[in-house]
């Protein structure tokens, strides 16, 4: 019988162990190619041919992914110690997520992210991605490729060594191979997250080449799947971004901060209206790549530099701003940057000292923080932000809901999406009769921001069907003035757009006020932006802003806007309505007396001194991004 026992279960030699072990190694490689190749299948909706063009266009960053798979794989199985049972496991995990992959995407036009499964508990997040006739197709598909795979085991198992068989008088951590698969499991688990370093503590810069040719853009998640792959993409927006705390941050410092602000804020207070009993909406546009190129700032004309035929591009604009206080707003980016500069006029907050993208970053991990939305709706707003593209972007969907915008309206949900021209973006019109809609649904006091896409590069010539707006410069290339002409073209037409909302907005039965401003100029301008000159690049870099109501507000045309960064606009906005604020604003308020321009393209050679006041606001804006949250906290 003990003859039969050992001829039957065989006792293992080292040379038979490591056949069993290379065996399952190499069937799990071969596994996660095959299921890598899927999920990316899957994830590019079941088009064959873009998996073809990933796989075979970038194979490194494919076969990448693939490792990364076999290496999850090469765990679990030192923790199942059987290769077909973890195959199974990691086949109807892809399933899953695939799948849910896939109703997102076309629910919302952008990838599953790992910040779905974060907020699934609080919001249902992902069951909104699912429904039933999808889910019993997936439980067929799942069940009928289980039973293959049990098919597999059960009729090669053998032949491809992939069971183990014992000598049943072994002791037990030698009849499972503990030893073995304990080491195996170390190891994966060590290389998986030595290898994916480079990827997980990016930097959170907006574009970064970092290994094997992977190409990643913090600004567009759907950008960073396709050319990464479903692994890599996932694993980038998985790290929160390690930010160093400043010098003297801790509980107690940010209570003190906290401790001096709430007595100004009593103090203060009581001499402002409560925003719940004025009953006014706020309006906030950030319209896209919106600049005036008329613009004196510093004594310097931009006409001088670039000059045009047709009259006034923005006439509009410059009539508004005969009626109401006016300004200029210090772009934190010259040709982009959008959401940087949307992050800072939302929170008022700044990112001076962080040097990277919030909204990707930091935002959506660090849960709810302040914002002018958030203010607003503790006293009683509802709040509604409305962007005419993809949601996705920027990660906004997650960020502006930190900020406190309950609803959120994307192209997707929008019923004005006309474009203008041949141009592939929502236009202006569309965009302001979405606010309006909003703004007449209902009566109660409304938070609502609006970022618009129209302006947005390409400027391609031909996208109009008139150029009104000729250069006459004769030192400008002939790509670059067709490109600068179709600019000024956009921006006319925005122009008139933009007109007839303030004529909308006048004829609203509910107050509303509004606040408008450019992000940044197109990046079109060499003449002034390549200067040696920093007064002239200067000019490249200020856009028009406005505080507009449709009511006796007490705003006056005389009452000029300081020229600020964006993190100043929104707390000169509450202070020129008397409104009562939080105390955190009035941080702000000295911030904005003392350094109002706050962004390191203006500071650049100028003297800079890190004031007491400024040293709070570092520490604040840490706290809130990247740090313990004592302030919301106390």
């Amino acid at each position: 019988m003990r003859k039969k026992l050992q001829e039957k279960f065989s006792i293992k030699t080292w040379s038979e162990k490591s056949r069993f072990i290379a065996s399952s190694l190499i069937f799990l490689a071969i596994a996660a190619i095959l299921l890598t190749w899927f999920l990316e299948y899957r994830y590019f909706i079941n088009n064959f041919e873009r998996v073809w063009n990933f796989v075979f266009t970038t194979p490194f960053v494919f076969l990448f992914n693939a490792f990364l798979i076999w290496l999850i794989m090469v765990a679990l199985w030192g923790l199942l110690g059987r290769p077909v049972l973890t195959t199974a496991i990691m086949m109807v995990a892809i399933f899953i997520i695939s799948y849910i992959h896939i109703m997102k995407f076309n629910s919302r036009g952008y990838p599953l992210l790992p910040e779905d499964f974060q907020l699934a508990s609080e919001v249902s997040s992902l069951s909104k991605f699912v429904n039933i006739w999808g889910i019993v197709r997936l439980i067929i598909a799942i069940i009928i490729s289980c039973a293959l795979l049990a098919y597999f085991s059960k009729k090669c198992g053998e032949k491809f060594h992939l069971k183990y068989h014992f000598d049943r008088d072994d002791v037990f951590w030698k009849k499972h191979l503990l030893v073995q698969r304990v080491a195996i499991l170390a190891i994966s688990v060590t290389v998986f997250m030595t290898s994916t370093v480079f990827v997980r503590h990016n930097e959170g810069l907006r574009y970064e080449d970092i290994f094997l040719g992977t190409h990643f853009t913090a600004w567009n998640q759907n950008r960073n799947y396709d050319d990464n792959g479903f692994v890599l993409g996932f694993l980038y927006n998985f790290q929160k971004l390690r930010v160093d705390a400043p010098k003297g941050y801790g509980e107690e410092q940010i209570a003190n901060i906290k401790a001096k602000y709430n007595i100004i804020a009593k103090s203060e207070n009581q001499k402002r209206k409560s925003p719940k009993d004025e009953d006014v909406s706020v309006v906030i546009i950030l319209n896209e790549s919106f600049y005036d190129p008329s613009v004196e700032f510093q004594g310097l004309k931009f006409s001088d530099y670039y000059q045009h035929e047709g009259g006034d591009v923005l006439p509009n604009l410059h009539a508004i701003q005969k009626t109401v206080p006016s300004g200029l707003m210090y772009s934190l980016d010259y040709g982009g940057g959008t959401a940087n500069i949307e992050f800072e006029a939302f929170t008022s907050l700044t990112n001076f000292w962080l040097s990277t993208v919030p909204y990707t970053a930091l935002v959506p991990k660090a849960g709810e923080i302040p914002s002018i939305a958030r203010t607003l709706k503790e006293a009683g707003h509802s709040t509604t932000a409305i962007h005419p593209y993809n949601g996705g972007m920027y990660k906004r969907n997650i960020s502006l809901n930190n900020e406190g915008f309950d609803n959120f309206i994307t192209e997707i949900e929008m019923e004005n999406t006309e474009h203008e021209g041949s141009s592939e973006y929502i236009n202006d019109k569309s965009a302001y009769e979405e606010t309006l809609k909003t703004l007449r649904e209902t009566d109660e006091a409304q938070v609502v921001g609006l970022i618009t896409m129209q302006n947005h590069t390409p400027y391609n010539k031909g996208t109009y069907e008139e150029d009104n707006f000729k250069l006459t410069n004769e030192d400008v290339d002939e790509d670059m003035r067709n490109q600068i002409e179709t600019y000024y073209q956009t921006l006319n037409i925005s122009d008139r757009y933009l007109g007839e909302f303030i004529e909308g907005v006048k004829q609203l039965d509910k107050k509303v006020v509004v606040l408008f401003y450019g992000d940044h100029s197109a990046g079109l301008f060499d003449k002034t932006d390549k200067s040696e000159d920093k007064k002239v690049r200067d000019l490249s870099r200020v856009t028009p802003y406005f505080i507009y109501a449709n009511y006796d507000a007490g705003l006056k045309a005389t009452q000029n806007l300081p020229t600020t960064t964006p993190n100043c606009m929104v707390n000169t906005l509450l202070n020129r309505l008397n409104w009562q604020k939080p105390s955190y604003y009035y941080l702000v308020d000295e911030v904005c007396k003392t350094q109002p321009i706050l962004t390191q393209t203006y500071l650049d050679g100028l003297d800079f001194e890190m004031t007491e006041t400024l040293n709070e606001y570092k520490l604040l804006t840490y706290d809130i991004l990247a740090g313990q949250k004592y302030w919301t906290k106390n």
